[in-house]
């Protein structure tokens, strides 16, 4: 799974406590009680008044008063009561910043980051960042963790990732909560801890956080067998919009986990996520369109669906459309096109694509016949537990066909065949395997069966 970056707002009001803002402006208001200024000033503008919080923010930056000068950036990047201007905003963050004021470090470290009101550079990001880091500021800690683990002018150094994301954890930051629990969900740089990566994910859920509240779900779901639970936490990260959630919920509304079944609000939250470009859902509601569930029978929006979810390499999505293309199903019947398609799944090692595939090559669909290649791609597809594939395979080694005749693999593909639920491929593989047999020693037989042992072993696991 794919961490966030996350950025956090840099925008964030900070209060005011302290004794060094009445010595320093004190006869500057003529009397007034220095120390309510800030809080007054913080009071108006989280009403939105933002000239009477900026006549108070402004004579006290302009006298080197650090949080009024990060507050006046504030106002600046936003348009608050001023004209937007992000380059005045690093200016003054910047004259915060240097005071020693972490937020503004912090802060400045994004704009230079991103690149806003000043020249990007990661390497003043990340100095600036160090420093605020260093004076406890969580979010620049948060940030060194994140940009330490994609390699972004630092060193991919677990230790390091640990230490800055585990100290903004400590302090509350939810993406490093749950960037974090993930390293323990993984084992990644960490011991794997289940445990520990569980309690990170609900402290980061508890507040908002949707990816945090989607883990959630899922270990819910998966390692806690309580599907309840996972369906409430599915609902709160799909209320804020995450598409996985929304597929997630609308298996759970499907298959009726956690829930009453009910197929409309199931179709509705997958077509959410389809909406938000999942792949997964996007091919689930082109499934759903082709089989004329929840909707109205559409082959031409099935299609549609199916190619929106195969441009992004779903393999599923990749195989159903060369199904479509070999049948003519919503789409003019055409063997290229379909040969492509299932190649495409069948490289990403979908075995009922390798099964296709290998059809293909021996019957010469949308492609020049090759049995050798026919053998390779069944292989492939039989070695996951393809039960046609593992007839076909025994019925071209019995049959020396693309392949010498060799009648103890025939034997021990025939063999796994004649286990399949598929009647018709288990009674034409059993009759086959017993007629081989006939001309089999009892040696061969039995090598042949520890060949299917291991043959099965590669996929029952």
């Amino acid at each position: 799974m794919k961490k966030g970056m996350g950025f956090w707002c840099v925008l964030l009001l900070i209060g005011w406590s302290g004794n060094t803002f009445a010595e320093n402006v004190f006869q500057y208001f003529q009397g007034k009680a220095a120390a309510e200024l800030l809080p007054q000033a913080d009071a108006a503008l989280k009403a939105k008044d933002y000239q009477k919080a900026l006549s108070i923010y402004k004579p006290l930056a302009e006298r080197e008063q650090p949080v009024a000068e990060y507050q006046m950036a504030y106002l600046y990047l936003n348009g608050l009561g001023v004209d937007k201007n992000p380059s005045l905003a690093a200016a003054w963050f910047m004259k915060a910043g240097s005071l020693g004021l972490a937020s503004a470090q912090a802060a400045l470290g994004t704009l230079y980051y991103q690149g806003v009101g000043i020249e990007q550079g990661l390497t003043q990001a990340i100095t600036l960042y160090t420093q605020a880091a260093n004076n406890n500021n969580p979010l620049a800690q948060y940030m060194l963790g994140y940009l330490a683990e994609n390699g972004f002018g630092m060193s991919k150094d677990n230790s390091t990732i640990f230490n800055w994301y585990n100290k903004a954890a400590a302090e509350g930051v939810a993406q490093a909560q749950y960037n974090l629990g993930l390293m323990y969900y993984k084992g990644q740089g960490v011991p794997k801890d289940p445990a520990r990566a569980f309690t990170l994910f609900n402290l980061a859920a508890q507040q908002g956080l949707p990816r945090a509240q989607f883990m959630l779900g899922v270990i819910y779901s998966t390692e806690r067998a309580d599907k309840n639970q996972a369906f409430q936490w599915y609902s709160r990260a799909a209320e804020k919009g995450m598409p996985e959630a929304q597929y997630n919920l609308g298996v759970m509304y499907f298959n009726g986990f956690g829930t009453t079944p009910n197929l409309t609000p199931a179709v509705a939250s997958i077509k959410k996520a389809a909406d938000q470009g999942l792949a997964r859902a996007q091919y689930v509601t082109g499934y759903l369109l082709f089989n004329g569930v929840g909707y109205p029978k559409d082959m031409s929006q099935a299609v549609l669906w199916y190619q929106k979810a195969a441009m992004q390499n779903l393999a599923d999505a990749e195989f159903a459309l060369g199904y479509l293309y070999h049948n003519g199903l919503g789409v003019p019947k055409d063997e290229r096109q379909a040969f492509a398609w299932l190649m495409q799944a069948a490289k990403q090692g979908l075995p009922n694509a390798e099964y296709m595939v290998g059809l293909f090559y021996q019957q010469g669909f949308g492609v020049p016949a090759d049995l050798k290649a026919a053998i390779s791609w069944y292989t492939m597809a039989a070695e996951q537990g393809m039960d046609n594939a593992q007839l076909l395979l025994g019925v071209m080694y019995a049959q020396g066909q693309g392949v010498a005749r060799d009648y103890r693999s025939a034997y021990a593909w025939l063999n796994l065949a004649s286990t399949s639920s598929n009647a018709q491929i288990r009674d034409s593989a059993l009759k086959m395997r017993d007629e081989i047999a006939k001309s089999m020693s009892p040696a061969d037989i039995g090598t042949a069966k520890q060949m299917s042992s291991m043959y099965y072993s590669k996929y029952a696991k």
